[in-house]
């Protein structure tokens, strides 16, 4: 994404830092967001990657169900894909999944360093992860189950293995 200049840059820091600043970025990035004080982009990236991580673990648990009720993995893709509840995940991700392909852009390690960051900051502020902490877990057992370096939306052959489904190749 980086390469192709699709990258989405969020951004905190001193503002006239960051006007004197914004066309280099928007060289870099097809969306620059400026968020605020030193450190809002950090954490904003915490956030939408938490959402990312639930997400990709709600799909992924969709994905293991329909199989078990008998749907081909392309079928439950295509259909989730026409209907309102398409998101990046499904689109971008799901027919991948449906190949077995999990050829790394987002790696799980990546994911689960974020998962765990957020998991920190929630904990400061004294707010509770419920799904997120569910997805910490499941990503740490995505881990140990070697994992790692995979991408982030192997989270679908974790929950396969866990369901005892062979994983499709």
């Amino acid at each position: 994404m980086a390469a192709k200049g699709n990258l989405s840059l969020l951004v905190g820091g001193d503002e006239n830092v960051f006007e004197k600043n914004r066309e280099f970025l928007n060289q870099l990035g097809s969306t620059v967001i400026y968020l605020g004080k030193p450190g809002s982009g950090h954490k904003m990236k915490l956030i939408l990657n938490l959402f990312l991580g639930t997400i990709g673990l709600a799909f992924s648990e969709s994905f293991v169900l329909s199989q078990k009720l008998g749907f081909e993995p392309r079928a439950f893709v295509d259909a989730f894909n026409k209907t309102p509840h398409k998101n990046y995940f499904s689109d971008v991700k799901g027919p991948l999944i449906a190949k077995g392909d999990y050829t790394p852009l987002f790696t799980v390690n990546m994911l689960l360093k974020d998962l765990t960051l957020a998991e920190n900051q929630a904990t400061r502020q004294k707010v509770a992860l419920t799904a997120g902490s569910l997805a910490k877990q499941l990503f740490t057992v995505s881990v140990h189950q070697g994992q790692g370096e995979m991408d982030f939306s192997s989270i679908a052959l974790t929950i396969q293995k866990l369901n005892g489904i062979e994983p499709v190749s």
